[in-house]
């Protein structure tokens, strides 16, 4: 299923992965003794929560197209985890300053090289069980950007109930194509509502967002453009910058005083007729957001809340220890 085109216009991935996930620190504490952030913990063996994500991703997109977006202050992990990658597969973020942000800066640098690129973005923190059909859903995405490459293709899912931390999705009318999945057009975009609204959101029969998405480089730049302006002036000076002396100390200071947006609210809302939708079925997914989330996903796939703790405590090296209990 990989892709393996080589040039120009090929299909790269973003993993978002710099989140310091505070929520979920005291949890992680003292449930697995550590003290690293949610992504880095291995919850469910002995692969973090982000070595998942990169094996999953590596299905469909080579690690030498993937970017993973991470935060300096992280480096433990990162050396523990992350040594054996490409050259220039890290971004190192030197500020969070939300997911706008964190999407835009790797983009400037995969830009650079492929200015017709396409990109699927993927959060660090989602359970999934059935991956390589999830994967599939992705390819599918991707086939919609390539007929439509104005367009973002977001996957959606069945909700399980009226959840308020989720984005949602209202699906409208099929978008026309050779797809491998059904997509349609999106009718309505919303992220974090009021309880009332997601009641109403799902008796209505509405997704949830589960901000797995495909795009063209470009097509984000011109809505980056138009819907945050102060922000895209900032990453205009960071892609001149790029690949010369000034690089970093031009990322660090447009960084240090940029405002904190999230992508969904600072772009997706504001432009639902460019997206597309693509429902995902036969899919075990959750956002781990929160241990509450955590512990409801063990219990349904029957694993000991903290099997991975223990296993990782039998280990005799203290690297077999870290990648044992950290995500």
């Amino acid at each position: 299923m990989r892709e393996v085109n080589s040039g120009k216009g090929n299909l790269w991935a973003v993993v978002l992965a710099a989140g310091e996930g505070t929520r979920m620190n005291q949890f992680i504490q003292s449930s697995y003794g550590l003290c690293s952030p949610k992504q880095y913990i291995a919850f469910t063996g002995k692969r973090s929560m982000l070595q998942h994500t990169l094996d999953r991703v590596a299905q469909l997109i080579p690690p030498e197209r993937t970017r993973i977006v991470v935060n300096p202050s992280h480096i433990k992990e990162i050396r523990t985890q992350l040594s054996n990658l490409p050259e220039h597969s890290l971004v190192f973020q030197p500020y969070n300053r939300e997911t706008a942000p964190g999407a835009l800066l790797p983009l400037t640098y995969i830009y650079k090289q492929d200015p017709e690129a396409r990109v699927a973005f993927f959060p660090s923190d989602h359970f999934i069980r059935e991956e390589d059909r999830f994967m599939r859903y992705v390819a599918a995405a991707d086939q919609v950007v390539q007929h439509h490459p104005e367009q973002i293709a977001l996957l959606g899912i069945q909700p399980e109930g009226p959840e308020v931390e989720y984005g949602w999705i209202a699906p409208a009318e099929p978008l026309p194509g050779p797809y491998d999945m059904e997509a349609r057009r999106v009718g309505r975009f919303l992220e974090k509502p009021s309880r009332e609204a997601a009641t109403e959101f799902y008796a209505s029969g509405y997704l949830w967002n589960t901000f797995v998405s495909v795009l063209k480089a470009s097509t984000l730049f011109a809505l980056t453009q138009l819907h945050l302006p102060s922000i895209w002036r900032r990453f205009e000076r960071m892609l001149a910058a790029i690949g010369t002396v000034h690089e970093l100390s031009t990322i660090e200071r447009e960084y240090r005083t940029m405002e904190s947006v999230t992508l969904s609210r600072g772009i997706f809302e504001r432009c639902s007729d460019k997206i597309s939708v693509l429902e995902v079925k036969e899919v075990f997914w959750s956002d781990w957001g929160n241990s509450h989330r955590v512990l409801e996903t063990l219990q349904k796939i029957g694993k000991a809340p903290f099997q991975g703790a223990q296993e990782a405590g039998q280990e005799e090296t203290s690297y077999a220890v870290a990648e044992g209990k950290a995500v």
